[in-house]
């Protein structure tokens, strides 16, 4: 299914958005750019750029102000929502009866994971991958999760067969590790031929990509999942009323 340009251009601005708060690049207190500024710099059309806007100022980002514009009000402060429904099946769906484990490995980090991960590249890590079958989106979804092969020792999470709880549970229960928040980061893109095969995608199909990362109270990250999943019928707008 090709994906319209007013789907990738609203998921990244509200990336961009976020990073350039996150960062201070528009700091508590600051207006941020008006939405003919905005319109200008990303290349998008008004209504994409007032929905990604709208959606900031429901997470806690942003604030409008009659006739000023919006207010940055910075980064939200951590709490414990109830996490959308697929990132709790991602994290806590049980591996058994929820789809088909691909398989597992142990390979040196790519620099990608490591710095995902904060470890050194090329130092050990395990992965697993299978085809999830949730019921947050109604379609399969390709989990990859990322582990150092250090934090697995204890646990099953290197071992061929599929877990009995989810792979945030194992890990918690076998290291008496606690997970305090996740971050998630989204993106559009185009399948991979493997994400094409497992998937039962046609070549070219768009995915919705999203990456997970686990954290510790102190921000030192657990573990990571790279999802990816062929976008709902709808566009991406749709992603975010599935709780």
């Amino acid at each position: 299914m090709p994906v319209g340009p007013s789907s990738v251009k609203y998921a990244h601005i509200v990336d961009a958005l976020q990073q350039r708060i996150a960062h201070g690049t528009y700091p508590p207190g600051s207006m941020l750019p008006s939405e003919a500024q905005l319109v200008r710099e990303f290349g998008a059309s008004r209504s994409t750029v007032v929905r990604a806007l709208e959606y900031l100022r429901q997470l806690g980002y942003l604030e409008g102000l009659q006739g000023k514009g919006r207010l940055v009000l910075g980064t939200p402060p951590r709490r414990r929502p109830t996490p959308p429904r697929r990132t709790h099946e991602a994290l806590h769906l049980a591996e058994v009866g929820n789809g088909t484990l691909i398989g597992t490995g142990r390979a040196p980090a790519s620099s990608r994971i490591a710095s995902i991960l904060a470890v050194p590249a090329g130092e050990p890590v395990i992965a697993r991958q299978r085809v999830m079958q949730g019921t947050a989106t109604g379609w399969a979804t390709l989990s990859t999760v990322y582990l150092p092969a250090a934090a697995a020792v204890g646990s099953r999470f290197a071992d061929a067969g599929p877990l009995r709880e989810g792979v945030l549970d194992h890990l918690e229960q076998c290291r008496r590790l606690v997970a305090a928040d996740v971050v998630e980061r989204m993106s559009v893109r185009p399948a991979t031929p493997r994400e094409s095969t497992l998937l039962a995608l046609d070549p070219g199909t768009a995915v919705l990509a999203i990456l997970l990362v686990v954290r510790t109270a102190a921000a030192f990250p657990l573990l990571a999942v790279d999802l990816a999943g062929a976008l709902p019928p709808s566009g991406i707008e749709e992603l975010f009323s599935i709780r």
